[in-house]
């Protein structure tokens, strides 16, 4: 999990400024995911802003990319 500096979003529950934050997993398949979510660091609610799923493909790389809203 890394910090990454982002705008002042609050948190819609104690209004505390949001962290930016990130995981990746590498999944058995071969499949790389990375979730990016914002994360309130007082009553820990979380909102997801996207995910990547990264596959190798021959001598390339895929990227699936899912923003939600």
């Amino acid at each position: 999990m890394r910090y990454l500096e982002t705008a002042a979003i609050k948190c819609p529950r104690d209004g505390a400024m949001l962290i930016l934050l990130y995981e990746s997993e590498k999944l058995a398949n071969g499949l790389t995911r990375v979730t990016i979510y914002y994360k309130c660091p007082n009553c820990n609610y979380r909102k997801d802003s996207e995910r990547l799923e990264i596959t190798r493909e021959g001598s390339g790389i895929s990227i699936k990319r899912t923003l939600y809203l």
